[in-house]
């Protein structure tokens, strides 16, 4: 007799994206711990955040009532939801009849209304199933991205478990399936990362391929990206996140009117296409002079 499993279902994975939401409108639905971890999430990233927090001042966080007392909001409404709350900003310009007429002259406009007057995202975090879910429709038919609390299957996007250190963020994601476990997996993965400093690493290493593209003067053609993108990857795999951690490439005397920022990560460049020394102690003798 033979047995026969049972199909394997299709995985259920999402995009992962760093979603740029700095000085852009965002508005939370909610005043609760969710609304907060929501909002913890858009300070990090330097949003703009409207918050409507319901009419019950009893159920409003005792921190996002500190954030609004310390001027961290955008607009806080002490009130319930309006519908009209998700076009609260907009005054747009609806001159611009043919997509194809956009030109430059046209570029401020459109840049103001998107940092003016429409929501980058919409994070609703109210314990009400019917009301988030016609939340959800409205930001749909108006083209919002939003995300329903605890609501997989209404949301455009996870928050995910995450690791911050300012320049860098690690995300773990299980779409919506199971909080918890996305939270245990990034604390496992921070415990590696005890006592490096992963963001100096990042600024270190993004320090010299900003000068690379200032001071290498190639043409733009894909062959010459090709290697620029080649000889970073190469030297950052030269040595560890630890290593790359404990270098300051900017030397304690920068400062101006002698201004010599850029000494050390020049030092640096000056071997493209070759590489420094691969030995650390001999990398920053070379380098850190």
């Amino acid at each position: 007799m033979s047995v026969t499993g049972s199909p394997k279902s299709k995985p259920s994975s999402s995009l992962l994206l760093a979603w740029q939401v700095q000085n852009k409108h965002c508005l939370v639905i909610g005043s609760g711990d969710v609304a907060l971890s929501r909002i913890q999430h858009l300070l990090r990233a330097n949003a703009k955040i409207t918050v409507v927090t319901g009419d019950n001042p009893d159920k409003v966080h005792s921190e996002i009532l500190v954030l609004e007392s310390e001027g961290k909001f955008e607009k806080v409404f002490h009130r319930d939801y309006l519908s009209t709350d998700l076009t609260i900003y907009e005054n747009i310009d609806q001159t611009i009849g043919d997509l194809d007429q956009i030109e430059p002259e046209f570029y401020e406009q459109i840049d103001k209304q998107v940092y003016d007057e429409v929501f980058a995202i919409v994070c609703c975090c109210i314990d009400d199933y019917e009301l988030s879910t016609k939340i959800y429709y409205q930001c749909k038919y108006l083209r919002l991205p939003v995300n329903i609390a605890d609501k997989p299957n209404l949301c455009d996007f996870y928050f995910g478990s995450m690791i911050n250190q300012e320049n860098l963020q690690i995300m773990v994601s299980t779409n919506g399936k199971s909080p918890r476990l996305s939270r245990l997996i990034k604390d496992s993965i921070a415990k590696e990362f005890v006592g490096i400093d992963l963001n100096r690493a990042v600024e270190n290493l993004g320090l010299i391929r900003t000068r690379l593209r200032e001071q290498v003067v190639i043409d733009d053609d894909l062959v010459s990206i090709e290697t620029r993108m080649t000889w970073i990857k190469t030297l950052t795999d030269l040595f560890s996140l630890k290593q790359w951690s404990e270098l300051d490439l900017i030397p304690p005397s920068s400062t101006p009117p002698y201004d010599n920022r850029n000494s050390y990560v020049d030092n640096i460049i000056k071997y493209f296409p070759e590489f420094p020394p691969k030995d650390f102690e001999e990398f920053k003798k070379a380098i850190c002079k």
